[in-house]
């Protein structure tokens, strides 16, 4: 009898560890029974391994079977404005720089190296280092996020889309735009994992590194306030915004007031309208080819008017959305930066970065957006760097108007920029629901008005 005892006593200990082995996974509060915690972090590194040889694989295709370039314009021109701080220059006031201040911090760190062995190829190596973690941290935000939305499965999938997106693998190895999306994404997963006021420090963070993660402010702002209050959402954004205000405001309005003017206008206004952008593409259809008496500067003007038509849709149905799911929330945020990216008289090719986080995780569940998405990496590393400086070049296309080339590169940029819209509607999933919430709202509001 004390031997079988024995053996259940053992056999109940060896149930209690398998228990523990296979203990659910919990991240910042909320638990996970479908998956364990060891199967996470397995995930985890083989989703951060594949990114890694993602990039690795684009430099030496770029390099070496394409014969491209691997652009280093931006990285030059970091490098020139910390040497010019590190002779005593003011940013904005003394030189031009074309980003928010917190820019600086991985330019700092990269240039380290740089001075140590006086080598520009240093800070190269640095600073894709900086942003290939950077990266690692978006696909884990991506990955988490997308358990709270599917299954582990689907989860994996998302992150495995944006790991293995050449285009946006590029632009991680050639700019600093990983630096504020991974910002912008610690912001999302904090937020719907309940830690609203860590999501809004990385908001403002990341808008002090790149204006951009500012648009998601309202829509995480809606999201929160559904299970707390307007009132103490804007107190938390006030306990941010004025110390950032008091730190960085006032000595710039007592010191050098002219540096907000100057960065104003030298950064963000632009008179020029780029040819790769979906504005200049219906221009070329209207002025070019069917040869309407309209300019780019007015066709500008209504794309910014559009522009401005969307995201205030957006945010007012953020606002009347009872039931705002995490799904919904990264819905909004892929359409309110797409469309600021789409609607832009000027643009970089990096810029897919903005919101390609966002739509890997919505097409993650669809065989056709999967498709899309590959299909829209393609052509986005085509335009740049493949075709950049044969078909054209920011100010123009490369070839006269009304010859094959120009042509071919109004067809280019024709099919890119319906390929976007179709990639975007393959993400959001538009259905009449949507409609009627808004219009609902409208005849709710009109009948309580009038009685």
């Amino acid at each position: 009898m004390g031997k079988q005892t024995g053996e259940k006593k053992r056999g109940s200990g060896a149930v209690r560890t398998r228990k523990r082995a296979i203990e659910p996974f919990t991240f910042l509060g909320v638990s996970f029974s479908s998956i364990d915690a060891e199967t996470v972090k397995k995930n985890l590194f083989l989703l951060i391994l594949l990114s890694v040889i993602t990039k690795v694989c684009v430099y030496f295709a770029t390099v070496y079977v394409f014969h491209s370039f691997v652009d280093t314009f931006d990285q030059q021109y970091y490098l020139q404005s910390f040497l010019n701080m590190l002779s005593g220059k003011i940013p904005y006031a003394d030189f031009s720089f074309d980003y928010p201040p917190l820019a600086f911090i991985p330019i700092i760190l990269a240039a380290v190296p740089a001075l140590l062995f006086n080598s520009f190829y240093a800070f190269i190596v640095s600073f894709q280092f900086l942003m290939t973690i950077c990266d690692a941290v978006i696909v884990a935000c991506i990955y988490l996020i997308g358990l709270k939305i599917y299954n582990e499965k689907t989860a994996l999938i998302a992150a495995a889309l944006y790991a293995t997106a050449f285009s946006g693998a590029y632009f991680v190895l050639t700019k600093f735009d990983a630096f504020p999306s991974a910002l912008l994404m610690v912001a999302v997963l904090v937020t719907v994992y309940g830690m609203t006021f860590g999501g809004y420090i990385a908001v403002i963070t990341g808008f002090l590194a790149k204006i951009y993660p500012v648009i998601s402010l309202p829509f995480l702002f809606f999201y929160n306030a559904k299970t707390t209050s307007l009132k103490q959402e804007i107190w938390s954004i006030l306990k941010i915004c004025i110390p950032v205000a008091v730190i960085i405001g006032v000595p710039v309005v007592v010191l050098r007031p002219g540096i907000i003017s100057t960065y104003v206008t030298g950064s963000l206004v632009r008179t020029d309208v780029y040819v790769n952008t979906p504005t200049f593409t219906i221009y070329t259809w209207l002025h070019d080819i069917f040869h309407l008496g309209i300019s780019s500067g007015i066709l500008s003007d209504l794309m910014y008017a559009l522009l401005g038509v969307i995201l205030i849709v957006l945010v007012l149905y953020a606002w009347i959305d009872r039931k705002p799911g995490e799904k919904t929330l990264v819905k909004l945020l892929a359409l309110s930066i797409f469309s600021t990216v789409f609607c832009m008289k000027y643009h970089s090719p990096q810029y897919i970065l903005w919101f390609l986080p966002f739509v890997s995780l919505l097409v993650a569940d669809s065989l056709a957006g999967i498709l899309v998405f590959y299909l829209m990496q393609v052509i986005a590393f085509l335009e740049f760097p493949l075709l950049f400086g044969t078909l054209y070049v920011n100010g123009n296309y490369m070839n006269d108007v009304g010859t094959g080339g120009w042509y071919l590169t109004a067809v280019f940029f024709t099919i890119e920029m319906v390929l976007s819209i179709v990639l975007m509607y393959l993400a959001i999933k538009p259905s009449r629901d949507h409609v009627d919430k808004i219009v609902n709202y409208f005849k709710g509001f009109r009948k309580n008005s009038s009685t």
